[in-house]
């Protein structure tokens, strides 16, 4: 079986329950990055919002950006969700940057081609962390092996 080629979740959670630190863990065939962010609820319906309006034609591409691709930032991660052919394939460009000093440091562009139908999953399992009823999301399963 196929395994996901995103998976999320929360690993430290603010007395506030709105900040958190996220752990994103992306896996291709040629690339697998590890990152942790910290994010709010805000900014991943704003992801969940722009992915949808991609996935219903809405937009011709969505990029969602967390961080800053500056020194001294906690991170940075850019998400670019495109078409990739005329198949109903869609690619997901992503940059990770852990903006740690060396020898930790990090930085990875890679991409993820999947099936529209797959961003429908993504959104939904998203919806669902975001009001707290799952705790970890496993999605986008690749469309190429």
């Amino acid at each position: 079986m196929p395994e996901p080629s995103l998976k999320l979740k929360k690993i430290w959670l603010d007395d506030d329950e709105n900040f958190f630190e996220l752990n994103l863990d992306f896996s291709t065939d040629n690339c697998k990055v590890n990152i942790d962010i910290y994010t709010d609820n805000e900014e991943l319906e704003e992801l969940r919002n722009g992915v949808m309006e991609f996935s219903n034609f809405k937009q011709k591409e969505f990029i969602w950006i967390t961080g800053e691709d500056v020194e001294n930032a906690s991170h940075f991660l850019s998400m670019r969700c495109f078409l990739y052919g005329n198949r109903g394939y869609v690619g997901i460009e992503v940059t990770a940057d852990n903006k740690n000093a060396s020898p930790y440091s990090m930085r990875a562009t890679f991409c993820i081609v999947t099936i529209l139908s797959q961003l429908d999953d993504f959104t939904r399992k998203l919806g669902s962390f975001i009001k707290g009823e799952i705790n970890e999301v496993d999605s986008l399963i690749q469309a190429f092996d």
